[in-house]
């Protein structure tokens, strides 16, 4: 297997071979020059692997393979090339249209129990992606705060939570993201705040660490509606 780069130790300590004597700004960049190496020999050896699968002469190859690996801008940002530029463009905008949809989908369930936009729950408030309000917005007497994730937790996800949440709301697709100690800190947070951690049922089921505040977000929609109804969330 082909690795893009080293890890961050082994550039440092190649650089350090190459510029002994180096300060911290001498090492930094012979570092980074070192990572764009290894990144452009990367490109180059996964391209020469793919050329040799197509049965096409060698200068179709070498054609090919330089205008490939020809240095692109792109609204005025430049790539090494455009295999560079066509991930980095597509990744960037499909992660921002993800975390759109799983926005769109909580929303779908708000409103498939009757809850309005504008009367029981506002969008990207104070930090967070939706606020219920008991009874409605305009005679409030208690609000929640959900913060909602796509398929990764990550650290930024209990981070969140503690910051912009008192429940959360994803389609998290690994479990083992549920560790002991992030499924206490979940835990002890929502204890705090009457609030859940609401997943797929299927990922749920696989979790080893058990807690009465993590939940299928199946039970969202109906819980939302009952903090309407009561101004607090199911027990």
């Amino acid at each position: 297997m082909i690795k893009a780069t080293p890890s961050a130790k082994d550039l440092i300590a190649e650089a350090e071979k190459l510029a002994p004597r180096g300060d911290i700004n001498q090492i930094h960049f012979k570092t980074y020059a070192l990572m764009l190496k290894h990144r452009n020999n990367y490109y180059a050896q996964k391209l020469d692997m793919f050329l040799k699968k197509l049965g096409i002469s060698t200068a179709i190859k070498k054609l090919l393979k330089k205008s490939l690996l020809a240095p692109v801008q792109e609204a005025g940002i430049e790539y090494s090339n455009i295999m560079e530029e066509m991930a980095r463009r597509a990744s960037q905008t499909f992660q921002v249209i993800s975390g759109n949809i799983a926005e769109l989908c909580v929303e779908r369930e708000l409103n498939r129990v009757g809850l309005k936009y504008g009367v029981h729950y506002d969008k990207r408030k104070e930090r967070t992606d939706f606020i219920l309000y008991y009874p409605t917005i305009s005679n409030a007497k208690s609000r929640h705060r959900i913060e909602v994730k796509n398929v990764k937790l990550r650290e930024r996800g209990t981070r969140g939570l503690a910051f912009d949440g008192d429940t959360m709301i994803g389609f998290f697709d690994d479990p083992a993201e549920f560790t002991e100690s992030n499924t206490k800190i979940i835990e002890g947070h929502c204890k705090m705040t009457g609030g859940f951690c609401y997943m797929p049922p299927q990922t749920l089921a696989k979790i080893k660490y058990k807690s009465k505040r993590l939940k299928s977000n199946i039970e969202f929609a109906g819980n939302a509606l009952y903090f309407i109804k009561r101004g607090k969330m199911p027990t």
